[in-house]
């Protein structure tokens, strides 16, 4: 596994997505993988068919502005993903994305309630990217951009106040997570 900081291409995202998937199948409970389907299973793939430039086109103009390129080139591999660290059970599709303030008003309510997230404005500015977890929010910071055009990536829980640790980029925290479901699940050889 490669730990990056920017964007990769859809070949490094399939190769990578690939062998995480074949890891979480292998050293994870059937009752930790209910939602995952007997097509996901049989396949050995925990992704979807990608987004395509027509649906990639059409998120950035509703967001109007640009995405990062290593969740751009992700959408294109998987247009929503099961299972992509240990407490995020199901990503976002391209059609799915949004601000936090529209995509979960109560949400950005709550979120609002931290006064270090509302003296940086952060609350109004960051995109919700994760579906469905287990109490926390992956979210992709637009007031935060790299000179590559990276946007830096979180983790809102519940179970620690404020954001958790900055990363680089979505691909970033994506490895940085594999690295915890690794760490807690053992990685066999």
């Amino acid at each position: 596994m490669t730990t990056t900081d920017g964007a990769r291409s859809a070949d490094e995202w399939r190769r990578y997505l690939a062998e995480y998937s074949a890891d979480v199948l292998r050293v994870t409970d059937d009752d930790d993988l209910a939602g995952i389907s007997d097509a996901h299973r049989l396949l050995g793939w925990l992704g979807f068919d990608g987004a395509d430039a027509e649906h990639l086109t059409a998120l950035e103009q509703r967001l109007c502005i640009p995405l990062p390129p290593s969740y751009r080139t992700f959408l294109t591999v998987s247009d929503g993903w099961l299972n992509l660290g240990p407490f995020m059970w199901i990503m976002r599709t391209a059609a799915e994305v949004h601000w936090l303030r529209d995509a979960e008003p109560h949400l950005w309510d709550i979120f609002g309630q931290y006064p270090e997230l509302l003296e940086s404005s952060l609350a109004d500015r960051v995109l919700l990217v994760s579906r469905e977890g287990d109490a926390q929010y992956w979210l992709l910071d637009s007031g935060d951009i790299s000179r590559d055009g990276e946007w830096a990536a979180y983790i809102w829980a519940s179970w620690y106040p404020g954001l958790g640790e900055r990363h680089a980029s979505f691909a970033a925290l994506v490895d940085s997570e594999r690295a915890c479901f690794e760490a807690l699940r053992g990685r066999s050889a």
